[in-house]
């Protein structure tokens, strides 16, 4: 899927605190009765087609952009506007301009995300997206994928026809252990494209930079075949949530090169890679050393 617009407000919201090292769910053997349901499958992941109308998508629009800014005023210790007053805000104007200029807009939450397309002319409400629904649970891992598109032929064909190659969301961790191994079979067993190899150091925090600010992050991450990275958390903290949450983000966006990890001493699709920030090095690029998850 593309790279998704406010994925570094998003992660301020979702990322790991300094003092507590934060990881996936421990993988516990799972119970007689869940092992019974399929633990060595890839769960469910349809794609449906919309029945609803353009009026219809623009107001899930206006209530996703309100319910987004919601959070980040929580997040920020600020009253939440109401929806007529965040309708008529200057956040609403920004959050559509984001749109018409990166042509892709989330507002993923927990188990609900709409992935919202830029609008033809620029500057209307969208008549494109994608509704994800995660549903896993105790009986293993479903997602329900939705496209919605009441546009122009010559735009919802192509559109639809970007959608059927899509890579299954995680399932939210209180989904549980079996949704979780189901995933991860999928994220094996999945249609990839190999990108040019790509793991290049996260950019120095301006707050950790400018404090002077050093320390050693352990990124645990989760790979497909293609080597491309779809999921990551902290392993290991650095003690500076800033240095934590800018490593996390960026192995988000690695393409590992497989050749350079030990895979005889890890399961498959896991590593460990370590992240150093040392003031003077802003430029130096992540080695390939890694360590297998223990």
């Amino acid at each position: 899927m593309s790279a998704i617009a406010l994925a570094v407000i998003l992660s301020a919201l979702t990322g790991p605190a300094a003092s507590k090292p934060s990881g996936p769910p421990p993988l516990t053997p799972a119970a007689p009765v869940l092992a019974s349901k399929d633990a060595s499958g890839i769960g469910r992941f349809e794609l449906h087609e919309g029945t609803q109308n353009g009026a219809w998508l623009t107001e899930r629009f206006r209530e996703s952009l309100w319910q987004l800014d919601v959070r980040l005023r929580e997040y920020k210790g600020q009253s939440p506007h109401s929806m007529e007053a965040y309708l008529t805000s200057p956040e609403y104007s920004t959050a559509k301009q984001m749109l018409a200029l990166t042509g892709i807009l989330n507002t993923g939450h927990t188990t609900h995300t709409w992935v919202f397309d830029a609008p033809d002319p620029p500057g209307g409400m969208p008549a494109r997206a994608l509704e994800l629904e995660d549903l896993s649970g105790p009986s293993g891992y479903y997602v329900r994928a939705t496209v919605h598109c009441y546009d122009e032929p010559v735009f919802c064909k192509p559109f639809r026809n970007r959608q059927t190659g899509l890579l299954a969301p995680k399932p939210a961790a209180a989904a549980g252990d079996l949704a979780l191994r189901q995933w991860r079979n999928r994220v094996q067993a999945e249609a990839c494209t190999v990108f040019a190899r790509n793991m290049s150091q996260p950019r120095y925090p301006p707050l950790a930079l400018r404090d002077g600010i050093e320390g050693s992050v352990l990124v645990g991450i989760v790979f497909n075949t293609c080597g491309n990275v779809r999921d990551a958390w902290i392993q290991q903290s650095s003690g500076s949530r800033e240095l934590d949450r800018a490593a996390q983000t960026q192995a988000l966006k690695w393409q590992i090169d497989k050749q350079s990890l030990p895979e005889t001493t890890m399961q498959p699709g896991l590593a460990v890679v370590p992240v150093n920030f040392k003031l003077g090095d802003e430029t130096e690029t992540v080695r390939s050393a890694s360590s297998p998850i223990k």
